[in-house]
C-alpha cells in the first residue's frame, strides 16, 4: 500500500535550478569569488551543500556568509521569477487525496516553504525535510532516511520522486523506489538514470494509479 510520497523540490516541482545557480553566483561574487556554470555542475556532482563546494576547491570563504547572502538574493528571485513545473500542481493535489506527502530537499526549510507557498501548495505537504537537518546531503541517503523516520513509514510503503542523478542515488540508497522526471533545464543522458524504477519526461505522466502499480508490482 502506498502510504507516503516524498518529493524533491528544485528542478522537480519548481523551475528553480537556474535561479539557484544565479543566486549562488551573485553571493560568491559579493564575497570576491566568481563561479562559472562549469563550477556549478562539477560541484553538484559531489554535493548539494555550499560547505562541500568550498572544501572541494579549498576556497578561503565563510560558508555561512555565502548562505546568508544567497538567501537574500534567492528569496527575491523566488518572489519575482520562480515558475512551477508542468503537471506539478495537479499531481500534488491528486496524491494528497490518497497518501501523505513530504519534501526531502537540499534547500533550506525556509526556501522550501517559500517556493511552495508561492503556488499555494504548502498545505498539501505534511512536512519538509532539508539536508541541513542531517549530516550528509544528497547523494548520501541521510535526508531520505530522516524523512522516513520522521514520517514513520517503511521504505516499502513509500516512493520518492526526483529529477537528478544525485537525488536518485540518495533515494535508492535509502531503499526507496524512485521515479525520475529529469529537469529539462539541465539535459542529461538516460544512462544517468538506469537505476530509476520509472523514468518520465513530465510530471503530467504520473498519477496515483501509476505509483500504486509500482508498489504492488
Amino acid at each position: 500500500m502506498l502510504e507516503c510520497v516524498i518529493f524533491d523540490l528544485d528542478g522537480l516541482l519548481v523551475d528553480s535550478e537556474l535561479l539557484q545557480f544565479r543566486s549562488y553566483q551573485q553571493a560568491f561574487a559579493q564575497n570576491g569569488h566568481f563561479i562559472t556554470e562549469s563550477d556549478w555542475q562539477r560541484w553538484l556532482k559531489v554535493s548539494v551543500a555550499v560547505y562541500g563546494w568550498i572544501e572541494l576547491d579549498k576556497l578561503d570563504l565563510d560558508p555561512e556568509k555565502i548562505r546568508a547572502d544567497k538567501k537574500i538574493i534567492y528569496d527575491q528571485m523566488i518572489d519575482e521569477e520562480l515558475t512551477i513545473k508542468p503537471g506539478a500542481e495537479k499531481l500534488v493535489k491528486e496524491l494528497s487525496n490518497y497518501a501523505r506527502l513530504c519534501v526531502a530537499s537540499g534547500s533550506r526549510i525556509e526556501s522550501i516553504k517559500r517556493c511552495l507557498e508561492k503556488f499555494n501548495l504548502d498545505n498539501y505537504f505534511e512536512a519538509f525535510y532539508s539536508a541541513g537537518s542531517v549530516t550528509h546531503s544528497k547523494p548520501h541517503p541521510d535526508v531520505y532516511l530522516y524523512a522516513l523516520e520522521q514520517m514513520r513509514v517503511n521504505c516499502e510503503q513509500a516512493i520518492a520522486i526526483e529529477d537528478s542523478p544525485q537525488g536518485l542515488t540518495s533515494a535508492k540508497a535509502a531503499g526507496l523506489r524512485c521515479v525520475v522526471c529529469p529537469d529539462s533545464s539541465n539535459p542529461l543522458s538516460e544512462s544517468e538514470f538506469t537505476k530509476a524504477d520509472k523514468l518520465v519526461n513530465s510530471l503530467k505522466e504520473l498519477s496515483h494509479a501509476e505509483l500504486v502499480k509500482m508498489i504492488s508490482g
